[in-house]
Order: C-alpha cells, then structure tokens, then sequence
C-alpha cells in the first residue's frame, strides 16, 4: 500500500517560519549524517533521498510558496516529480556551485582519485555514473498580473477580461534553443562534454580537488553553435492571450485568484496565474473582515422624533426604523448587508452584517416662527447631560 508524503518541514525538523539559513543548516547536519557513503544503514539512502527532496523545496522561494499554499499536489501540479528526483545532484550543488565550496564527485572517472569525498567519508566511492533525468525549464512557469475593481464589484462579484503575455516553447526549435541545422550544437569545449569542471588546491591538510558546474554550458555538456533564428536560443517565444477572469464576490483587496494552468508553458510543463486583485476604496463604506460600516447623514430632528430612514447598501435600498431619541454615533446593525462570508476559501451563503453609524447633521436653517417654537421646547426641556457636564467642570476648576 501506497504511503503518503511526510511534511518537508517535519523531514529536515524545522518549523513553518523556519529562515533560509535555519533550513541550510538542518540540511546541512542530517545530510552529512544520512550519506549513504558514510550511514550503512538499511534506510539511509531512503533518508537521504527523503532530505535532499524537503530541502530542494523549501531551499527554492517560490516552490516553497506553492508547496506552503497547495501542499504535495501543488508541486506535482507544477512538474515537480520525486520520482525523477535525483538526490546527489542537490548534494553537490549544496556543496559546491558557485558558492566556493566543495562539490563532490562519486566515481565518475579519474578525477575520483583525489575526491575530498573520500577523504572525508573514508573512501568510499559510487562506481555508477548519474545522468540527470529531468529537464531544467528556462524560465520560471508561473505568471502574476493585477486586476482593477471597484468596492461594488468586489462585493458583488464581477468577471474582469485581461490579456496576459506568456512564454511558451518555440515550436521551431522545440525548446532547444539550436537552429534545426546539423552541427548546431556541440559539445562544451571548456568542460569537454562532462558539465562540471575540477580545480586543485593546496591546503594545510594537502592538495583538495573541488569540482564546480561548467559556468560556460550551465552543466549541460553541450553548447549551441547556431541559435534558433525564430527564438534566437531563448528556448521560447511569447504570446499574448486573452481570459475572463471570475471575480468572486466578497473579494477584498490584495487578495490572490490563482488560475491554474494558465502561467508560461514550456515543453509538458505549464504554471499558473496569479491575480492580484486591487480594490478601489468606497467613499462611504469602510470594511472590517465580513463587516461593512456606514456614517449614514441624519438630520438631528429626524433623530430625536425618530420614524423611517432609508439605508443605502451594495445590495440596494433597505428601510429602517429609527428609534426616538437616537443619539449622534449610536451603531444600529443591519444582519447580512456586509460582505461575502468565506470559511476555508469557499465562499458561504450568509453575508456578514452593516453597521450603521448615524452622524449627525448641521441644523437645518429655520424661519422665526419655526425657531420660536424650538426654543419653547428647549426651554422647556433642558438637557439633564449637557447640565451635568457644566456642573461637573465647574467644581473641578473651583467655581462652585
């Protein structure tokens, strides 16, 4: 029976918010303990293959991503295959490259004899010659682009039409990068066909032998002579393409809409797009999560002798009863009026609710009879707060 994936982060035992340099350092220690020229072991090679694997994606910042959102199924998704995986080829860029370090050879000829390798390991060499068995896409697959909406489009949902530009293979060449002529490519005349290079140097413990990838053919052996006259051996070309984008309602902004199997192409591997969605601010609505507020204008008198008010939503008009009394910046909730609910990135029947903040207008200008008559009232009833305000400041400043 089939068994699933460990978590890369629990295989090199680091945590989610782990830093680049704290997987480089786990990496490093269990590699060199789970070797399996140093750790005989029945399932060191195991081990070893399952550690180059976690860290060849967490080491890679946008594979990590995917693997962060999307998990296993993300990264398969995007081409990345454990089953051509080849574990050694991580090692040695781990230690080697162009980072100035070691990279280790096993047994791939004469130059094995002086392999620090050996000399760290005891000697122990692999007399099988690796070929790598997976191909190196150019450029990265997956495309990022931005969409403009207004706030009703995003509480409402829209569908937005883009036009992107991809990079997918050159059909002339077929991904190669070479002209379809004979000869037009060749074997690297730096590295003579092997993809890596060997340097000696003296040191204190004797002569050591580094091994680095070919600067010239990137490792690949082999060089182009005559470039592709259609891609000029860029291995691609560009295209422009034109989607509908399905803008689900309750979006907010910066959010991502990822569209799978729409990024570059190249060969049989195909990324994804990724939509940053930018909102345009309301002028009159403010958003909290799923909660909409609205300063909703009332005239002080409608307030104080209360009835119906119209309340303005993105779903349209709603009436609502105003209490008597209402005082400035009371909240009143209207159930449902806000935003989309999403739980677990699926999008939920209920809305979250709109808060109505009632503001308080200036007076409305009166005639004299009018004005006569208010003040009557105000006489008439004086306002018990305002009385114990004044009362309050009085005794604090000493004027009682």
């Amino acid at each position: 029976m089939a068994t699933s994936k460990r978590d890369y982060y629990e295989v090199l035992g680091v945590d989610k918010n782990a830093s680049e340099q704290d997987i480089k350092k786990a990496f490093r220690k269990l590699a060199m303990m789970y070797h399996p020229d140093r750790n005989k072991a029945k399932d060191a090679e195991a081990k070893f293959k399952e550690i180059n694997e976690a860290y060849s994606v967490l080491s890679d910042k946008q594979k990590r991503a995917t693997y962060d959102q999307f998990g296993h199924d993300g990264l398969n998704q995007q081409g990345f295959s454990s089953s051509s995986f080849d574990p050694f080829d991580i090692f040695n860029q781990f230690f080697g490259g162009s980072g100035g370090g070691v990279k280790f050879s096993f047994g791939d000829g004469e130059d094995d004899d002086n392999d620090i390798f050996s000399n760290i390991f005891g000697g122990g060499r692999r007399s099988t010659k690796r070929q790598q068995n997976y191909e190196t896409v150019p450029y990265s697959l997956n495309l990022q682009t931005s969409v403009d909406i207004t706030f009703q489009e995003s509480v409402l949902g829209c569908k937005k039409d883009i036009t992107i530009k991809t990079k997918v293979t050159c059909d002339e060449c077929h991904g190669s990068g070479a002209s379809n002529e004979a000869n037009a490519i060749g074997e690297c005349e730096y590295c003579h066909g092997k993809g890596v290079v060997f340097q000696q140097k003296r040191t204190m413990f004797g002569i050591m032998q580094t091994q680095t990838v070919c600067p010239y053919c990137h490792g690949n052996g082999k060089v182009i002579k005559k470039k592709c006259s259609k891609c000029n051996g860029k291995k691609y070309v560009t295209n422009f393409k034109n989607l509908e984008i399905d803008i689900k309602p309750g979006i907010l902004n910066n959010q991502t809409i990822i569209i799978h199997n729409e990024g570059n192409s190249f060969k049989d591997h195909i990324g994804d797009l990724y939509v940053l969605i930018n909102v345009k601010p309301s002028k009159f609505f403010t958003i909290d999560h799923n909660r909409l507020f609205l300063h909703l204008k009332v005239d002080p008198l409608k307030a104080i002798f209360g009835g119906e008010i119209v309340v303005p939503t993105p779903y349209g008009n709603k009436t609502i009863k105003l209490p008597s009394q209402t005082r400035d910046g009371e909240i009143i909730e209207i159930p449902n009026a806000g935003i989309k609910n999403i739980k677990n990135n699926r999008f939920l029947s209920s809305n979250g609710p709109l808060f109505v903040v009632i503001s308080y207008t200036k007076p409305n200008i009166y005639d004299r009879k009018t004005l006569k008559t208010l003040k009557e009232i105000y006489d008439q009833n004086p306002n018990q707060e305002v009385d114990k305000f004044y009362h309050d400041i009085q005794k604090e400043i000493g004027n009682e």
